[in-house]
């Protein structure tokens, strides 16, 4: 701004002393002041030069500051694209490559403005010279350095992932295969959409072009560095290949089924389970509705002195779990008496556990468990029940309902003690780790990402194939 206006002020200088040359008097060069106008639709006397020290400082983060703008466009780029795989490199016949979509993002914000602003952002990314292509650090800082910035900015769970055939070979000479994938659009056909769409015509590519390196390293009519250069070409051509060779292998690796490992006994005792968890929820229910009609006939203290104070409360509290964690424990052993290539939610093997931690108690009046209720029924109905644990005849219908909570009471906690045997074997039969769980549910009948279970779960898999960058593996998985 200093030199702006500087220029300016030897502008008004050379234009004092033209008139000073020429005789102009005050008059004329006002009409020639006027003419300038006219001429340029600019009036000398209104050009501003801003004041250098009202202009800001360039901040100290600028850098950052770019990078979070470029940033910003790719995710935007990722987010807009129409199968959520966005490839690093031009690819014939497969959409825009990354670069270019970040350009037209410029051209978007910016307007006429945005070639301006490209070499700006250019510049401060990298120092290479624009002489084989227009944004050459921009595309440098896409391809290597997004991702790790991402990664970062989104404090390590990452919602733009890259794929790369970059570690799957020892010592690459360069990247084979990349791609940016959204992972709010990942779905079971992510890598089907992949290798057709992408891969396919990637490859077909690199053979022509190895094929002409090929032929040229070959070509004795060319000088002895041309051959050198074309022989440079086939090696990364040939590198390239197979890079992706070993990509299609390790796709075709998280396509594949990944059986669950439980053997046939304990899917046995699974699918023996379900009819007698829903006995026991059966009963309940029904010694639950026996209880409602008895709480309906006394009064709040008849119902006290018969029971205990607290004690309805204690069931309302939490008879709802109980039903629902019945009818659940139910869904998770006909999940599991499944075959094993077919998925199992993660969350179901903890019903197993929790059956006997917690949702069947015990029958002192202290737990908190279904079987707590039997302390009671036992004690306020046992008299009304015969040798054989049935109601008696001729009861009055107060005591019959009585008799019917504490009919069979020995049978109800048999029931609830051989259920609970067989969840533990189960529990001890399925992975104790939720994670391993989870990993297995998106995994079991291939590759099936489930945004649930959230950024590192769904990841793994794909860090254990090793197609995406190390800093996953170092920042992201569990």
């Amino acid at each position: 701004m200093e030199i702006e206006r500087q220029l300016e002020n030897l502008s008004q200088k050379v234009d004092e002393q033209i008139f000073d040359r020429l005789g102009f008097e005050s008059g004329v060069r006002k009409k020639a002041r006027i003419e300038i106008f006219l001429r340029t639709a600019e009036d000398p006397e209104d050009r501003e030069v801003p004041d250098p020290e009202s202009v800001p400082e360039v901040p100290e983060n600028l850098d950052h500051e770019v990078k979070l703008l470029v940033h910003h466009f790719a995710m935007e780029v990722a987010r807009e694209s129409d199968d959520g795989i966005i490839p690093v490199q031009d690819i014939e016949d497969a959409g825009d490559p990354l670069l270019d979509r970040v350009v037209d993002k410029f051209h978007e914000a910016y307007g006429e403005y945005a070639e301006d602003r490209l070499v700006e952002v250019d510049d401060i990314l990298g120092d290479k010279p624009a002489e084989e292509e227009a944004y050459p650090n921009l595309h440098d800082w896409l391809r290597d350095d997004l991702f790790e910035f991402h990664v970062e900015t989104m404090e390590n769970t990452p919602i733009l992932w890259k794929l790369t055939t970059e570690r799957l070979v020892a010592d690459p000479v360069d990247e084979g295969f990349a791609c940016i994938l959204d992972y709010h659009q990942l779905d079971a056909n992510v890598f089907d959409k992949l290798l057709n769409r992408y891969v396919e015509p990637r490859k077909a590519e690199l053979r022509d072009r190895r094929s002409a390196a090929d032929r040229r390293r070959d070509d004795s009519s060319l000088s002895a560095s041309e051959q050198a250069e074309a022989n440079e070409e086939y090696e990364r051509y040939n590198d390239a290949l197979g890079q992706i060779a070993e990509f299609e292998d390790a796709v075709r690796d998280l396509s594949a089924k990944n059986e669950r490992d439980l053997n046939d006994e304990y899917r046995e005792l699974a699918e023996e389970l379900p009819p007698k968890v829903r006995r026991l929820r059966e009963d309940t229910e029904r010694r639950l509705d026996a209880l409602d009609d008895i709480r309906e006939t006394m009064t709040e203290d008849e119902f006290e002195d018969t029971f205990s104070p607290g004690f309805w409360d204690k069931v309302n509290e939490w008879r709802d779990e109980w039903i629902d964690a019945l009818e659940d424990l139910e869904h998770a052993c006909e999940e599991y008496a499944k075959p094993n290539d077919e998925p199992v939610e993660a969350h179901l093997a903890d019903l197993f556990d929790y059956f006997n931690w917690r949702l069947k108690g015990s029958d002192h009046y202290s737990s908190s468990g279904i079987l707590f209720m039997t302390y009671y029924f036992e004690r306020e109905g046992e008299d009304y029940v015969d040798e054989n644990g049935e109601p008696k005849d001729n009861l009055s219908d107060e005591y019959e309902k009585l008799a019917v909570l504490a009919s069979n009471l020995d049978e109800y906690k048999s029931l609830a003690d051989e259920i609970g045997e067989d969840c533990e074997e189960l529990h001890d039969a399925v992975p104790d780790d939720w994670s391993d769980r989870a990993i297995s549910e998106i995994t079991t009948a291939g590759y099936d990402p489930n945004r649930k279970h959230g950024v590192a779960i769904n990841v793994q898999p794909l860090a254990d194939e090793i197609v995406v960058p190390e800093i996953v593996e170092d920042k992201v998985v569990l």
